[in-house]
């Protein structure tokens, strides 16, 4: 049984689809299921041998496969779950003290229920809302995911420091807009964030610098705080604004001429600009006389099976009410 499983396993696939925008180019895709609400893929690995991760020795040696559940970022917002056949391998370095290993998947970590895809899906949504909002939001798209699990991915997140970096980007951030601000620190060379400070005073900016003393160019905003703690510790180092607030600034002071020079209302008549309201040109419209003919209405009023005429009041009088009494009391002091 063990042989002709194994035999199964090293043969040669062949793909009839190509599944490259799901998966890396090592995976494949053998089986799905759909229903009404969730779709399932079914992947395995199209390579049958793998690095032992301490002694880097290639084995494709099979020692059990098992399979692993993860719900993916989803497809035509039904809640999408990859189960992948992950293969177990016996490294074949007698030396080595590592017996048995996994393979790695390059789209999830080990002991992971979601997809780094849909993680970073999870992460930019919440970015922009609260946690409880992102989860109500994350499952119309079709992501089951609580408000709990969106904070502790929150949690793992970590801010990798450069002692070495040269070139830096400064902004300041709201954590809690109104009231709590913290400063941002990002690589220039790939965008990515290595540090988060508190505060935007420009001291804890300061304290961050005496241990980056390499650093030469600096991106910033508008602040004088920023400003004065880079000329006090860095004095050498250039100062750049950024592109963003600087056009911010220039729409702020063409916005101010604007109101000056422009009136307060403009007026637009036949392609040509007035600041002189136009006439008022009265036209009359005339009713449709045929369609009023095509209407009838019968205005005879409702009679009731002895011949008398119904009358309806769609008014209530409720004479013992607040209201009635106290309109009654107002005309006899009226009339007094």
């Amino acid at each position: 049984m063990y042989l002709k499983r194994k035999k199964m396993i090293h043969m040669k696939y062949i793909p009839t689809q190509d599944y490259s925008f799901l998966l890396d180019e090592n995976h494949y895709v053998y089986d799905h299921v759909e229903d009404e609400d969730s779709l399932h893929i079914y992947i395995k690995s199209k390579e049958h041998g793998c690095k032992c991760p301490l002694c880097g020795k290639m084995s494709t040696k099979l020692h059990a496969t098992y399979r692993r559940k993860f719900q993916d970022t989803p497809i035509h917002c039904k809640q999408t779950f990859l189960h992948a056949n992950v293969y177990k391998y016996d490294c074949e370095n007698r030396d080595c003290e590592c017996k048995v290993f996994m393979e790695d998947l390059p789209f999830a970590k080990a002991s992971q229920v979601r997809t780094d895809a849909l993680n970073t899906l999870i992460l930019a949504v919440s970015m922009f809302l609260s946690n409880e909002g992102a989860s109500k939001v994350l499952a119309l798209l079709g992501v089951q995911v609580s408000n709990d699990t969106i904070q502790r991915l929150y949690d793992r997140i970590e801010f990798i420091d450069n002692p070495d970096v040269e070139e830096i980007g400064i902004d300041d951030v709201a954590i809690r807009k109104g009231q709590t601000y913290a400063t941002a620190i990002y690589d220039l060379k790939d965008h990515h964030l290595i540090a988060l400070l508190d505060g935007r005073d420009g001291i804890p900016l300061k304290e961050w610098l005496k241990s980056h003393t390499k650093v030469r160019l600096v991106a910033r905003d508008r602040a004088n705080a920023y400003a004065a703690a880079i000329n006090e510790i860095l004095p050498e180092c250039i100062q750049v604004a950024d592109r963003f607030h600087l056009l911010q600034n220039l729409l702020g002071y063409m916005k101010n001429i604007f109101k000056e020079e422009m009136p307060s209302r403009l007026y637009i008549q036949n392609g040509e600009i007035s600041e002189k309201a136009p006439e008022k040109i009265l036209k009359e419209k005339t009713p449709d006389v045929s369609l009023l003919d095509s209407l009838h209405y019968d205005n005879t009023p409702p009679i009731d099976s002895n011949g008398n005429e119904v009358i309806y009041d769609n008014k209530k009088h409720y004479l013992d009410s607040r209201q009635y009494q106290h309109q009654k009391a107002s005309r006899k002091k009226n009339s007094n």
